[in-house]
């Protein structure tokens, strides 16, 4: 039988309707606080109704002394019977009473979760820069690393999810509820987030956020969603969910239903405009395009520039490919944060 590809396609037929319907919300001049303030308002209807926080009641279960920082790692509530597995690094040289600028590292689709970013994944030495919370507190911050559910010490390990997405399971079966799973994410995140903070280590005015990958996008949520992170520096995300879409290629925990309708990722990583914001972007990263890296590049030049902060954004663009620069991002914090060598602000 032979097929109609173009009147059959679900690809197809989505590339169609983008064409034609284009999102409504998109910046088109005027007081740009204004839009800003009215887009963030759509994401945070989108995000929908949530189940209540409770308090964190952390618990310490494991600390080791390694040569150049210690490894906490911790437990912790952020909804009713949902814990979250973290490890806290802090560097061996700070002094007493000392507090740091805290760190955020949020791990992408790696096997192993929170494991593969603090260096603890056997495999993590063959790829670069994959432990880039290691390599931070290296450079002398305090970091947090919480594993996403589904991953690392929140592995399901006993259900049999078969050869299916992780993610797109969980988001079916919560969208079911009217819930989207990125909503719980972000849960998840602003507790990890809350317990950063609260720590004696860390200085709670300078608190940064970074990732790639799925690491990468959620940095771009947390950083809009919570104004306590004063910087941020994504990797591995500056993609539209538009030719995500397209592909049949879209993470059930990267957005929320209907988006598309009224923005795209270049509108969302405008509202943290105008915090400092270091892109980080590989021109040999598979899920990247030219085009849409462009797109998106201009979309948050133009905002930082409309807020008179055109000096607080950069994008660093190398020849590598999807992975997360942590020499490049650990000098940027320390000069956002005017950290010095010795721990305490310039």
């Amino acid at each position: 039988m032979e097929r109609i590809e173009d009147e059959f396609s679900f690809r197809q037929f989505l590339t169609r309707y983008a064409r034609e319907n284009p999102p409504s919300m998109t910046y088109k001049g005027g007081d740009f606080r204004s839009w800003q303030e009215g887009f963030f308002s759509k994401l945070v209807e989108l995000r929908g109704d949530l189940p209540p926080r409770v308090p964190l009641q952390p618990e310490v279960v494991e600390r080791v002394q390694e040569k150049d920082h210690i490894r906490e790692r911790v437990h912790f509530y952020s909804m009713e019977g949902v814990r979250v597995s973290s490890y806290v690094l802090i560097p061996n040289d700070m002094k007493e009473g000392e507090r740091r600028p805290g760190l955020l590292c949020l791990h992408g689709h790696t096997e192993d979760g929170k494991e593969t970013i603090v260096g603890l994944a056997e495999s993590y030495a063959e790829k670069p820069y994959k432990d880039y919370a290691l390599n931070m507190v290296r450079a002398g911050f305090v970091t947090l690393t919480p594993d996403w559910w589904g991953w690392g010490e929140r592995e399901e390990s006993d259900f049999n999810m078969g050869s299916r997405d992780k993610c797109n399971v969980k988001f079916m079966a919560a969208a079911m509820y009217g819930i989207p799973l990125l909503s719980l994410m972000i849960c998840d995140g602003q507790a990890a987030l809350d317990y950063l903070i609260s720590r004696p280590e860390v200085d709670s005015e300078r608190i940064g956020c970074l990732g790639n990958s799925f690491g990468g996008r959620m940095t771009m949520y947390m950083t809009v969603f919570d104004e306590r992170i004063k910087a941020c520096a994504p990797s591995g995300c500056a993609n539209l969910f538009r030719e995500r879409a397209s592909k049949l290629s879209s993470c059930g925990a990267q957005f929320f239903p209907g988006l598309l309708k009224y923005g795209d990722v270049g509108e969302i990583f405008s509202l943290i405009a105008p915090r400092p914001c270091l892109h980080i972007i590989g021109t040999i990263d598979p899920l990247l395009f030219e085009e849409d890296v462009e797109e998106i590049q201009e979309k948050v030049q133009k905002a930082y520039n409309m807020l008179n902060a055109s000096k607080n954004v950069e994008f660093f663009i190398h020849d590598g490919g999807h992975y997360f620069r942590s020499d490049i991002a650990a000098e940027w914090f320390r000069e956002v944060f005017q950290l010095t060598d010795e721990g305490a602000q310039k």
